[in-house]
């Protein structure tokens, strides 16, 4: 018998400003770069790169 998971993804559960604080405060207090580096991934791509860069004053291609 095969067992199989499904796919979990961060970014679904990061749907409030919150979260994400509290999110990306853990993921900074680790001692390795690459998690929150990826943590700041996870959050954009829960926000949206558009959204990110409207707020930023950006273009979207510049962030």
């Amino acid at each position: 018998m095969k067992t199989t998971y499904a796919t979990f993804d961060i970014a679904e559960y990061l749907d409030n400003d919150e979260v994400i604080a509290e999110y990306l405060s853990v993921a900074a207090a680790d001692k390795n770069p690459d998690v929150f580096i990826a943590a700041i991934g996870d959050v954009a791509k829960a926000k949206g790169m558009a959204s990110i860069a409207k707020t930023a004053g950006l273009g979207r291609e510049s962030l």
